[in-house]
């Protein structure tokens, strides 16, 4: 008996760790992307952020002013500046996320471009962040406060490529696509 309670132990311990590990699909390690071309402002955002560990009581007062900005797409590939977010109080969630990247300061955020459900054949950004209590996800387009990683269904914030200031990732999310496939939001 004692042997069969841990076994089932053990057994519901690797199913919870193998189903986190999906939920938090880091990516691999990449030379470029398909979205290179139109990110110069990601990329010189993300590059000058420190390595300040964001406290979470700030993280969701930042989400919080996200998501009150109005929202506008200037352009459908290139984000606008946070500064520019900032003084507009508006913006798209390319620019909401790197306006929330920008005021976190922290390395520790990535830059996400994929798809809110992974049904969708729209573009969305978000960012992931390697927080106090694990990777979460920081989407100030549709979300107030972090969302924890592992919490989320496999159908859901499906990444295909992520960024920091120094590195780029694709993810497993979804076959490579073009950056002109229907670049846009919440489909």
């Amino acid at each position: 008996m004692k042997c069969l309670m841990k076994t089932t132990a053990l057994l519901t311990l690797t199913i919870l760790f193998c189903a986190t590990a999906f939920a938090q699909d880091l990516g691999r390690s990449v030379g470029s992307t398909p979205y290179d071309k139109y990110f110069d402002r990601v990329f010189s955002t993300l590059s000058s952020l420190s390595s300040n560990q964001a406290p979470l009581d700030q993280v969701n007062e930042y989400m919080r002013t996200g998501r009150g900005f109005r929202y506008y797409m200037k352009t459908p590939y290139i984000p606008q500046t946070p500064q520019e977010t900032e003084a507009s109080r508006s913006g798209d969630c390319k620019a909401k996320s790197l306006w929330v990247a920008y005021k976190m300061d922290d390395r520790k955020v990535r830059f996400v471009v994929g798809r809110i459900k992974s049904v969708s054949n729209m573009s969305h950004a978000w960012l992931i962040w390697n927080g106090p209590s694990g990777w979460m996800v920081l989407d100030p387009t549709f979300y107030s406060k972090p969302l924890e990683m592992a919490r989320l269904g496999p159908q859901e914030f499906t990444p295909l490529y992520s960024y920091t200031g120094s590195s780029k990732y694709a993810h497993a999310g979804g076959a490579p696509q073009k950056a002109e496939s229907k670049y846009g939001d919440h489909g």
